[in-house]
């Protein structure tokens, strides 16, 4: 059965604020889905895929094998 976050729930699990996280919404740097009644709710597969391409992004910055 798929997971789904909401704001506050996502904030807990990412550790974060939720004013965060909605900076992120804002920004459209997260990947979300905007349910039909206008709720903003994060599917916890999207969440993990994120997070490790980010991870990957450090590793890669950190490692030298790209240039910012």
């Amino acid at each position: 059965m798929e997971k789904y976050f909401n704001i506050q729930q996502l904030a807990k699990y990412l550790k974060m604020t939720e004013s965060a996280v909605q900076d992120l919404v804002k920004g459209n740097k997260i990947p979300l889905i905007n349910t039909p009644s206008g709720i903003v709710i994060f599917k916890k597969n999207d969440i993990d895929h994120w997070l490790e391409e980010k991870r990957a992004k450090v590793k890669t910055i950190l490692t030298g094998d790209e240039i910012i």
